[in-house]
């Protein structure tokens, strides 16, 4: 029949419903078993093993911060974030707010921590939020678990309580400078499948993302099957698609947790700076030799996509405690001394330095209390820069 009839019980191949005391509809996860109430105590006494659902979910890869573009439309974000959540279990999500360190801070305010299954499945969600929801997201680049272990010397001594090492997965929590620690970064292991002709540039790309143990083997006459072990920050932000512009689109490649997992590595953290603010979204970790190279390309972009305003924009990165690279946005200016066509004051070379100095101060009062707009195209440019 086509109308919905109740009938107590469920036989192998028949389709059913269950109306469960569920507050939130993620809760029911692929692999969840249903059991009425009265049968649980004997499930209980046979001891049964029964599979959890959290082994049978698929855990996230990696986690970004999730914000809307408009500062006031978190609630409707949430809203289809939690819809889309329904029919993609791969969805991890958890809220954050504007103060906490997994927040945008005054830049881009509360947002949600959403835990995904690779790069491909974060250009899904940002093309279906604005397809099926008309709603377009920021999402900030992805964050990588390093961990940090301290170090004691004579003139340093641990506080009471603080731990010796600990996992660092937002870069708020980066040690400050004047502690002495180590970083261990993850480490997976790559297998790259592409055209024989591709090699040397193949190569080069994976010394260039630092890759080590660097290893070739033909599989037939035409293709060659490329091993390596890289550090997953290079892998998970823009290796994808240099390796497609490397390989003319021709070369696949698969990762997996290295042996061991993570490896010790000399590693920095860059801040990004707006008009000497710093916005932590912005800010990533890369190695020290490579940091002001770096910094400098993730300027430039930063000037090419942040949008004019009426006031200057400079732009800065910052490590180890000093500045390594900067750029700058010219303002937009008004002609303060031409009012309808005509110049103001006449030859009174007072009254015009008098509009021009009043001009100057405005300028810098704007600098001062104007906010930069970021969009995707700036963390773009933090996540492919190299």
């Amino acid at each position: 029949m086509p109308d919905r009839i109740r009938t107590g019980k469920l036989h192998i191949g028949q389709m059913g419903y269950v109306v469960a005391g569920l507050r939130d509809p993620r809760e029911a996860r692929p692999g969840s078993i249903i059991s009425l109430q009265k049968t649980m105590q004997t499930l209980i006494s046979t001891e049964m093993e029964l599979p959890s659902s959290a082994a049978l979910t698929h855990q996230s890869v990696l986690y970004a911060s999730v914000h809307p573009m408009d500062g006031d439309g978190f609630d409707e974000m949430h809203a289809a974030v939690n819809r889309l959540a329904l029919n993609d279990t791969g969805l991890e999500i958890h809220q954050t707010t504007g103060s906490s360190n997994n927040g945008g801070g005054p830049f881009l305010g509360p947002g949600l921590r959403v835990g995904f299954q690779g790069l491909l499945h974060v250009e899904v969600f940002r093309q279906r939020l604005l397809d099926e929801f008309e709603l377009e997201a920021i999402v900030t680049p992805p964050k990588v678990p390093y961990r940090i272990r301290y170090l004691e010397s004579k003139n340093y001594k641990r506080p009471p309580g603080a731990p010796e090492e600990e996992v660092i997965e937002d870069l708020t929590d980066w040690p400050e400078q004047g502690h002495r620690f180590k970083v261990l970064e993850p480490m997976v292991d790559v297998r790259i499948l592409a055209p024989m002709e591709y090699a040397g540039s193949i190569m080069e790309l994976t010394k260039r993302k630092r890759g080590i143990k660097i290893r070739t083997k033909p599989v037939d006459e035409h293709i060659w099957l490329f091993t390596a072990a890289m550090p997953w920050a290079d892998v998970v932000t823009d290796f994808h698609d240099d390796l497609k512009s490397t390989t003319a689109g021709y070369a696949s490649f698969d990762v997996s947790e290295a042996d061991p997992p993570q490896q010790e590595a000399d590693l920095v953290k860059v801040e990004l700076l707006l008009n000497s603010e710093v916005v932590d979204p912005l800010a990533f970790v890369c190695h020290r030799d490579a940091a002001q190279s770096q910094a400098r390309v993730v300027c430039q972009k930063l000037q090419e996509v942040l949008p004019r305003q009426q006031f200057v924009t400079v732009i800065q990165a910052k490590a180890d405690g000093r500045f390594i690279a900067s750029a700058r946005i010219r303002a937009y200016r008004k002609d303060v001394l031409t009012k309808a066509g005509k110049t103001v004051g006449g030859g009174d070379i007072s009254r015009k330095k008098k509009l021009l100095q009043k001009q100057k101060k405005g300028k810098k009062r704007q600098q001062s209390t104007g906010k930069v707009q970021l969009s995707q195209a700036a963390f773009n440019s933090v996540i492919s820069r190299s």
